[in-house]
């Protein structure tokens, strides 16, 4: 068991990131942060109000003042990144100094510290790209197809080699996907409930619009999510990958069946063509029993408690009065 004491949450500002220092507090962790945002002039304030520390992942010189200013730490949780598949492909050469290149400039101010450090690395099953048997272990060849599972796999690769060849102590987690309140509608869940909210507000026509429902996908809660990292600085095995994962993969037809059944009225569903990529991986499914294993985590909750939840947040910041 690793105790940690203090520790540094990059991305601080993101959307797992800003309840991952909440989770890690109530654990008994105290933690600092990190943000990051394009308009970072306009969010200062209000960042830096919140204790947050300014770290832009392209200026080494930024990432040795902010682990300066940080303070003592025995733990980086390190979710900084530029976290939208589609943003990376639109971007691969910002993906790559960021998610990549960004990661390096990081362990290596990290290791110029030289006192022990455990880095928890938020990566990514993209690294795996499509998949030659289901579900996926941590053994599974990676071959990514997208920019964004690309130098998430650069990244991991550096890791393990900072392992062995530097003795970094190091967790790598294997995220697959994962949702809750508070994620921007950017994404595919949250997309789907919100459509479904405004629905029920009288505020959309009775249509959800879709990309590709066939695909399919391994979903868990971000509140599940948060104890993984928990449980990986605790119990993980230094030098390890971990797939965090539910291990079942339905399709997202299924999906909005689900939510077809908790939504409060009825609608049909039309695809729309903006919302397809043009590179996408058919199925995403994992296999977490390694991880389980070693460090006790299971997921709690429920695909659909999950969608339950999005649909109540929704629901609480859409109403048909705002709508009107």
């Amino acid at each position: 068991m690793s105790i940690v004491k203090r520790a540094l949450v990059t991305g601080a500002n993101g959307f797992v990131g800003s309840q991952l220092r909440e989770h890690l507090e109530k654990a008994g962790i105290a933690t600092a942060g990190t943000w990051y945002a394009p308009d970072a002039d306009i969010q200062r304030d209000a960042m830096e109000s919140a204790g947050l520390l300014y770290l832009d992942l392209s200026d080494p010189e930024c990432v040795r003042r902010v682990l300066r200013d940080a303070g003592e730490f025995d733990a980086v949780f390190h979710l900084a990144a530029l976290a939208s598949v589609s943003a990376c492909s639109a971007n691969p050469a910002l993906c790559m100094d960021i998610n990549l290149t960004g990661t390096v400039r990081l362990v290596e101010a990290i290791l110029e510290l030289k006192r022990p450090v455990r880095f928890i690395f938020a990566g990514s099953a993209e690294i795996y790209g499509t998949p030659e048997q289901i579900p996926i272990g941590e053994d599974h060849p990676v071959h990514p197809v997208t920019p964004y599972g690309i130098a998430k796999a650069g990244a991991d690769l550096f890791l393990a080699w900072c392992h062995k060849a530097r003795g970094l102590d190091v967790v790598r987690l294997r995220l697959f996907n994962h949702t809750g309140p508070g994620q921007p509608d950017t994404y595919v869940l949250p997309s789907f409930c919100r459509q479904a909210v405004e629905m029920e507000a009288g505020a959309r026509e009775p249509v959800l619009r879709t990309g590709d429902l066939t695909v399919r996908r391994d979903i868990l809660h971000v509140s599940d999510v948060l104890d993984a990292y928990l449980y990986a600085a605790r119990y993980g095995k230094s030098g390890e990958a971990y797939n965090i994962s539910r291990g079942e993969a339905p399709s997202l037809a299924d999906i909005v069946e689900i939510i077809r059944k908790q939504s409060r009225v009825p609608f049909r569903v039309e695809t729309d063509p903006a919302r397809l990529r043009p590179v996408d991986i058919p199925v995403l499914c994992g296999d977490a029993s390694r991880f389980t294993r070693d460090t006790g985590w299971r997921p709690r909750k429920s695909l659909e408690q999950t969608v339950a939840d999005l649909l109540n947040y929704w629901r609480q910041a859409i109403s048909p009065r705002s709508c009107s």
